[in-house]
């Protein structure tokens, strides 16, 4: 059950690139029910099927989406997706995903990026999918850094660093917040809204 869900995953979540190793163990850990410590703070792995959040947009009104704008910015949205990964999603709507865009170096692991209910995107630390979402649930604040690593070598999941400050910083190129924006003049100017 889970192979095929991994599977399903790996085609619609990754553009059918391998689960990473740490993603495998969190999904089929809240899969099966037995939780992980993301979950516990209210980061879930999205299951295959459910749509990527760039491309729901069921929750603009008619107004909204009479607004060539506001549709411009759902254009370069979608358009987003398809650089954006999207792997999980916190309880206030933000979710974390891999970028992976053509100019991003292949000598690094793909960066791990947050992207809030605003469409602000945040570039976390960490080489692994565990050390973004630690990186950016511990903040300052490195006792829970600590607890919550405890916790993932529990489920095999070792995260090396002691604070959010060990951890690795990739590069992202180009930068996603660049993107959307020259997504969305882009799409203005298609739809003869530019000045």
């Amino acid at each position: 059950m889970c192979d095929e869900r991994l599977e399903a995953f790996s085609r619609e979540r990754l553009g059918g690139r391998p689960v990473p190793e740490d993603v495998r163990v969190l999904a089929t850990a809240q899969w099966e029910g037995r939780g992980h410590p993301f979950e516990q703070l209210g980061i879930t792995v999205l299951e295959p099927g459910a749509l990527h959040p760039l491309t729901d947009h069921s929750y603009l009104s008619e107004e909204e989406r009479a607004d060539p704008d506001i549709m411009a910015n759902c254009a370069a949205s979608e358009q987003m997706a398809t650089y954006l990964k999207a792997v999980a999603q916190d309880e206030d709507g933000n979710f974390y995903g891999y970028w992976l865009h053509p100019q991003q170096r292949e000598t690094q692991p793909p960066p791990v990026i947050k992207v809030d209910t605003e469409l602000t995107y945040s570039e976390l630390g960490g080489r692994t999918f565990s050390e973004a979402c630690l990186y950016d649930i511990a903040f300052d604040d490195d006792e829970l850094f600590v607890t919550v690593a405890a916790e993932l070598a529990q489920l095999d999941i070792r995260i090396p660093a002691r604070s959010r400050e060990d951890l690795d910083v990739l590069s992202v190129d180009p930068a996603p917040e660049d993107m959307h924006m020259r997504l969305f003049y882009a799409e203005q100017e298609r739809l003869g809204r530019r000045d």
